[in-house]
């Protein structure tokens, strides 16, 4: 565990005239973390969320002639999908020198432990986001190919920054390691895609990816159910590879989808074999027909990343018409007050200016390359434990203090939530894949 000492913040005990916080220059945008965390449902209990799934309609209805024998009562079918919570914890760790050092101004001491939690917190909700964009991996990082190098290149915007400890997996298994074990990161260019620990990487092929370090081994998996893997026509361990030897990654809600007559648990899912190629209007409206013929849902966001909005922007923005030589929107499109940010900043869903026939597009920075996805959100929620955010134990439990006695010359901050991903109706989602980018 490494001890935050005085002189590691430093910077952020002193007055400046420039401004009164310590200031964090990197990416804070968890945009798919804001949409579905607007709906979440206390799962108590044992952290247990059960849903009975009517799975064929009772009764028998026919023509008969007059006086002709009744037809054959035939029974209803039910099936149950079952989730469980995941839990998670978050740590930083305090000399007991800095917390000395800073009590002597209460403004210094304040800003210590405001520095602490708000990295804290921005380093929670960015792992939060990237497991929600993921399979249940939690993955950090895709490798379009093998890259056997230092740094790593991989296939969209690294979900990870400085500081993470990594290991790089392999998709056959989702548990062998490619030469990265528990290595931290060192560097991150979001412009290059590539990450950086000091090692080069070892044996990889394409969709081995990085993760958190040992939260995906042989027995367990430590991440929560993501989107991807959610909104498929396959279970989620087999989303990247179908010859995936392992069984760390649960079957969504407990059923299989590889079973007969399980087909009402699969979305649907447009691909091209994995050959890219431009998205149109017909094959984004085949998706949203899909979900409509398939459970009757209607969708109301979309996600994709900024790179697919950049090549596709004339399709996807709302036409316009022009007056006394000015443009201006017609039904929603460029212009559009409020959304010129395109939803961005920490705080924001991701929501642009653009829809696509009525639903809003929404762009994450990190969202998965070559890739779109809709989804009705009244059938994706966030299940949860008694706190509904990640908080301080002190804030969760009672009679337990902010500060946490270790064997060292300081004190811990501990962190707890119990979350996941939830749906009753995956075909309320719909996937398409091998879009091409540019």
């Amino acid at each position: 565990m490494a001890i935050t000492a005085t002189s590691d913040v430093i910077q952020g005990l002193r007055y400046t005239y420039g401004a009164d916080r310590l200031q964090y220059i990197a990416s804070q945008e968890v945009p798919l973390w804001n949409v579905l965390s607007k709906t979440k449902k206390d799962m108590g209990g044992r952290g247990q969320f059960l849903i009975p799934i009517l799975t064929r309609n009772p009764g028998a209805w026919t023509g008969i002639t007059q006086g002709g024998v009744l037809p054959t009562a035939l029974s209803p079918a039910t099936t149950e999908a079952s989730y469980q919570l995941k839990e998670f914890v978050g740590i930083y760790e305090l000399s007991w020198k800095l917390i000395q050092d800073a009590r002597t101004s209460k403004f210094a001491f304040q800003q210590a432990i405001q520095m602490m939690d708000d990295g804290l917190r921005r380093r929670i909700f960015r792992l939060l986001n990237a497991d929600l964009l993921g399979t249940g991996r939690g993955e950090l990082g895709a490798l379009a190919a093998a890259s056997n190098t230092d740094p790593v290149t991989v296939r969209y915007l690294p979900r990870v920054e400085p500081g993470m400890p990594v290991d790089l997996i392999a998709n056959t298994d989702d548990a062998t390691t490619r030469g990265i074990a528990n290595l931290t990161v060192t560097a991150v260019d979001a412009v290059g895609r590539t990450i950086r620990t000091g090692t080069a990487a070892a044996g990889t092929a394409a969709n081995d990816y990085f993760t958190i370090a040992s939260t995906m081994t042989a027995s367990q998996q430590l991440h929560m159910n993501g989107l991807l893997g959610v909104i498929n026509s396959v279970n989620p361990q087999l989303a990247w590879n179908a010859a995936n030897t392992g069984t760390q990654v649960a079957n969504i809600g407990g059923l299989d989808r590889s079973v007969a007559g399980n087909d009402f648990w699969k979305s649907p899912v447009l691909s091209n074999s994995g050959v890219a190629r431009a998205l149109t209007e017909d094959l984004w409206l085949q998706a949203e027909d899909q979900v409509r013929e398939k459970v009757g849902a209607k969708l109301t966001n979309w996600f994709m990343n900024l790179a697919i909005g950049r090549r596709y922007h004339e399709i996807i923005r709302a036409d316009t018409f022009f007056t006394a030589g000015r443009a201006e929107p017609l039904g929603g499109g460029i212009g559009r007050d409020g959304n010129g940010s395109q939803g961005a900043g920490p705080d924001g869903d991701g929501k642009s200016p653009y829809e696509f026939s009525g639903v809003a597009v929404h762009f994450d920075p990190f969202f998965e390359s070559n890739t779109i996805v809709g989804f009705d959100r009244s059938h994706f929620f966030l299940g949860v434990g008694e706190n509904e955010t990640p908080a301080p134990i002190s804030d969760i439990f009672d009679n337990i203090p902010f500060f946490r006695q270790t064997a060292n010359a300081s004190f811990q901050v501990a962190w707890y939530w119990q979350g996941q991903l939830i749906t009753d109706s995956p075909p309320a989602g719909v996937q398409i894949k091998d879009i091409a980018e540019s």
